[in-house]
């Protein structure tokens, strides 16, 4: 096999396949683990994160925030204590603290994205790489949501999540579900021909895409003792779509909702939240 058929999978090693070769980054699968990832290597440009990757790009996302899942995480982080410290690495605009100090006002509240957030009673934000930062502290609930897809080095990450977290404290890791009902109906449409949601999906900015498995056992290797998966979706009215022409927005837009409610069912679902423990140091 050429090397350039074959690249290291980001979280067990393995040598990873080429699934998919395309201009703007190439698809790797590994046959040992299952994950998929992209070569870093044959992307000719990353993905920015300025203003307009949340007020143009992704403004339904970012618009619409998942509530539901902001309530099954609360739930989660009221089992440490009324007075817990929560830490939010990659906060985005802030939208699951601002719910969180909302719903339980005595929780203490940090924030860190690369991007500046707009102020909030009652929450510390903190503009940099909480990786980076060094914080002086260590929280009781550390989460990341819709963040590790865009990191290159997912263990590092991992690392970094645990050693913020105080020990018998929550990490919590939110993202995309690759062996989910609305990705492989994308794959197969671009087998088809139809590739406008497969490259939607597959985007620049996404690095690694996770399946359930993959990322448990990324984060098992790491020292996480994992509690529970949470199999979910967004909201609708968060879908992002890009289409040639209205109608066909609504084609695939009946296609997304069917999905949604398919992997539902079946447990594979857009998105997968899992909850871990930190049993270490």
């Amino acid at each position: 096999m050429d090397k350039d058929e074959e690249k290291s999978c980001t979280v067990c090693g393995a040598p990873g396949r080429l699934t998919v070769a395309r201009p703007e980054g190439s698809l790797y699968r590994c046959p040992a683990c299952d994950h998929c990832f992209s070569g870093l290597e044959t992307m000719p440009e990353h993905e920015s994160y300025g203003d307009e990757y949340y007020d143009e790009k992704h403004r339904a996302w970012f618009e619409n925030p998942n509530t539901e899942l902001f309530d099954y995480i609360q739930g989660w982080v009221t089992r440490v204590g009324p007075r817990a410290s929560v830490l939010d690495v990659g906060a985005g605009r802030g939208d699951f603290l601002r719910h969180l100090r909302a719903k339980e006002p005595g929780l203490a509240l940090t924030g860190v994205d690369v991007s500046p957030i707009p102020p909030a009673e009652g929450i510390t934000w903190i503009r940099g790489d909480a990786l980076d930062l060094k914080l002086a502290r260590r929280f009781d609930a550390v989460l990341s949501l819709a963040v590790i897809e865009h990191v290159v080095d997912i263990h590092g990450f991992v690392r970094g999540l645990k050693a913020l977290c105080a020990p018998g404290g929550l990490v919590v890791v939110m993202t995309v579900n690759d062996r989910s009902i609305l990705y492989g109906a994308a794959r197969a449409m671009r087998w088809l021909g139809l590739s406008g949601p497969f490259n939607r999906l597959y985007e620049k900015h996404h690095v690694n895409h996770f399946n359930v498995s993959s990322l448990r056992r990324l984060l098992d290797s790491e020292g996480l003792s994992i509690i529970e998966t949470h199999y979910h979706n967004i909201p609708m009215a968060a879908v992002d779509i890009e289409a040639p022409s209205a109608p066909i927005a609504a084609i695939y837009r009946v296609g997304v909702r069917g999905a949604f409610a398919l992997g539902t069912i079946l447990r594979k679902t857009y998105l997968q939240t899992i909850v871990c423990r930190n049993a270490g140091p």
